[in-house]
């Protein structure tokens, strides 16, 4: 993968072989013949092409839960992890996996849907349980080969992803099926071993930031509730102004579609009101403006509310760091903490302030060196549209546009998009300097290729035929 283009490449089946321990470990979780465990996805269907929403029942018979695929890449294939070192091995603790240990789930849950956006995602968790293969484990290398069970969120796609320790960033497993579990490297590194050897490798940067809980809250502050009709989303004030910041589908459905008309306009009948928060007031404001929203998939709208409209004289707001504050800050990274603040779950009547859940930055997925979209790890609900993503203190990362969706229309909470504050920042801020919409023009017009990554359009590999490829080594 290449500034999001995937390529791909034939491999070679070297052997299956069997994780020592496993079956053992789950007999004891089942509590009878673990060949009899039905949970999951049928092994009847093929995975390409069928619904990933709808559960079905297998045997772990049938996928051969314990089963360990080596495969190997051709001479002269661009590695996917770049590695260094020369002591010719992979390291490993035999010493218990302890619940409470945060890990890192590397995968590609719904990978062949769109390959340039959802191969190579993280999900971050602990270990909620350690089952021993044996009811009494008295030797090191019997702790070593206990299966793990873990809350990082398993998403279709991810089975046979590495595992990483967020203190070490080594190597703890491989994630399999039914369920977030996770083979221990020990039992990896047994079955392994005659047929494959590999230098020291850390997969991912440990990411420790601090959290700054008072930036939080300022962030907090500055997210608003809007109501279109009777549905409702939510937003960011940008601006000592008034300005918000939100997604355009909130009002898509629910515009004018006259052509004269200079700015954006309800139809008749469709009432807009935002509502500002402050620990001490709720204040609805009625008279609000849509200023812009987006043709074009890049999913923001602006809408603005009467500067009289403060809470005792002063309008919480987040800034959009200009271009210049990007270059002297340190980027999101995969890994890196991420808050989702929005209303989610909780409508108009309830009165809630926003909701902050955590997550990491699942993905980054660029184009031409610039972030075009954030995946997170924070779940996000109805309502959460519009929201914001911020870092650990409290900047303004990314604005929330929805989450993954079955062909059911079953929502995955713990997939979500955002659209990264780079892609903008230049935009959106010429705006509010001189509130001249001709600057926003260019959110409707992205490149095809971003344009691509947003609809989540991917291709299917294409395979050369073997002889060919054979030609080549």
């Amino acid at each position: 993968m290449a500034d999001g283009v995937e390529r791909w490449t034939h491999a070679e089946l070297v052997a299956v072989v069997e994780a020592e321990g496993m079956l053992s470990s789950i007999r004891r979780l089942t509590g009878h013949d673990a060949s009899m465990w039905l949970f999951g996805w049928s092994a009847t269907k093929s995975q390409i092409g069928t619904d990933l929403g709808s559960i079905h029942r297998f045997s772990l018979r049938n996928v051969g839960i314990s089963g360990l695929a080596i495969l190997r890449l051709p001479p002269g294939a661009r590695p996917f992890i770049q590695v260094s070192g020369s002591e010719g091995r992979i390291p490993y603790q035999l010493s218990m996996p302890s619940v409470g240990k945060r890990l890192t789930l590397h995968g590609s849950g719904f990978g062949l849907i769109a390959p340039s956006v959802l191969i190579n995602n993280i999900s971050q968790g602990v270990v909620a349980n350690v089952i021993h293969p044996y009811r009494a484990a008295r030797r090191a290398d019997q702790h070593a080969s206990s299966l793990v069970l873990t809350d990082a969120k398993f998403l279709p796609g991810m089975e046979g992803g590495a595992v990483s320790w967020d203190e070490t960033g080594e190597l703890a497993g491989i994630s399999m099926l039914p369920i977030s579990l996770v083979i221990p490297v020990a039992c990896i590194i047994s079955a392994i071993s005659p047929y494959i050897s590999g230098p020291k490798q850390t997969l991912l940067p440990s990411h420790f930031a601090a959290l700054n809980t008072t930036s939080l809250m300022v962030a907090r502050q500055a997210v608003t509730m809007v109501q279109v009709g009777q549905t409702w989303a939510s937003g960011v004030v940008i601006s000592k102004h008034g300005h918000i910041l939100t997604n355009a589908h909130v009002f898509t459905s629910f515009l004018d579609n006259v052509s004269n008309q200079t700015l954006p306009t309800l139809r008749a009948g469709i009432s807009l009101r935002v509502r500002i928060d402050s620990p001490q007031n709720q204040q609805w404001v009625d008279d609000c403006d849509i200023v812009f929203v987006s043709e074009s998939c890049w999913d923001i709208a602006i809408i603005k509310i009467p500067e009289t409209h403060v809470l005792n004289g002063f309008l919480p707001y987040l800034p959009l760091r200009t271009r210049s504050d990007l270059a002297s800050a340190k980027p999101i990274m995969k890994g890196a903490p991420l808050f989702a603040i929005g209303h989610g779950i909780f409508g108009p009547s309830s009165g809630v302030l926003p909701l902050i859940t955590s997550g990491v930055c699942s993905k980054v997925v660029a184009h031409n060196q610039q972030p075009v979209m954030l995946l997170s790890s924070a779940p996000v609900h109805r309502g959460n549209s519009g929201g914001v993503l911020v870092d650990t203190d409290g900047h303004f990362a990314g604005l929330v546009t929805g989450n993954g969706k079955t062909s059911t229309g079953r929502t995955i909470t713990h997939l979500n998009f955002a659209i990264p504050l780079e892609a903008m920042t230049d935009a959106v801020n010429a705006y509010l300097v001189e509130e001249d919409r001709k600057y926003l023009e260019v959110l409707n017009s992205p490149s095809t290729r971003v344009d691509d990554i947003w609809s989540l359009r991917g291709s299917a590999p294409v395979w050369e035929p073997l002889e060919k490829v054979a030609s080549k080594l």
